[in-house]
């Protein structure tokens, strides 16, 4: 004798209230483990920046303030946005731990466009130099290169999360860095380490006082 029992649709399947709050729940977490921490990446790349090109204003230029080698002068400057650019590397690659499939996939080559990007840029900057271009040119290249990397990458990034904030400090660094060429040397990194360094620690200090994601909303629903 076989009994045969009809499902239970009630009891198989949760209600769509029950599905919808299911589904905040999950994103609020995905969120959690996916925010960077704005402080950490804004403020390592607004102290680089302020250092940087503070320390280009005073050595580079047709009466520089502090008398040192060019190839040092920039080896400084580099220093500080390769240690940068390593605490972006080393909090995305934290932040996309644990998680599989596309996401993960484009977390990796957004953080590998970093070093990517620079390296092009220092091989392209080589070739530059075989021309026989004047020092101050050499400089302004450099820089102002580097300026629309880091622009740039912003952008993608904050296109990439959906990070408004993101995207708006990269439009304000190619803006920044725009304006600030035409002022030439070494009055560029004097623009470059206030407008440029100061938008990002600003951004970063906002952006940490405000709430985690889904820290302020309701409770979660508990199965």
């Amino acid at each position: 004798m076989n009994e045969h029992r009809e499902p239970d649709a009630a009891e198989a399947a949760p209600s769509p209230a029950e599905m919808l709050a299911i589904t905040e729940q999950q994103q609020k977490r995905t969120e959690r483990e996916l925010d960077a921490d704005p402080g950490i990446l804004f403020g390592a790349w607004g102290l680089a920046w302020l250092l940087g090109f503070a320390e280009l204003f005073l050595t580079i230029g047709r009466e520089p303030i502090v008398v040192i080698p060019l190839w040092a002068s920039l080896a400084i400057f580099f220093g500080f946005l390769g240690t940068a650019g390593a605490i972006t590397a080393w909090h995305l690659t934290r932040t996309m731990r644990g998680i599989r499939g596309p996401s993960r996939v484009a977390g990796a080559m957004y953080g590998w466009s970093w070093t990517l990007g620079f390296v092009a840029l220092g091989a392209m900057m080589g070739a530059t130099a075989r021309l026989g271009i004047s020092h101050e040119v050499y400089a302004l290249l450099w820089t102002a290169g580097s300026g629309l990397l880091v622009g740039v990458l912003f952008l993608s990034g904050g296109a990439l999360m959906g990070d408004r904030w993101q995207y708006g400090i990269g439009l304000w660094i190619l803006l920044v860095n725009a304006v600030g060429a035409f002022a030439g040397i070494p009055g560029h990194y004097l623009v470059m380490s206030l407008a440029g360094g100061g938008a990002f620690l600003v951004a970063g200090l906002v952006l940490s006082l405000k709430p985690a994601p889904g820290q302020a909303g309701a409770p979660e629903v508990r199965s």
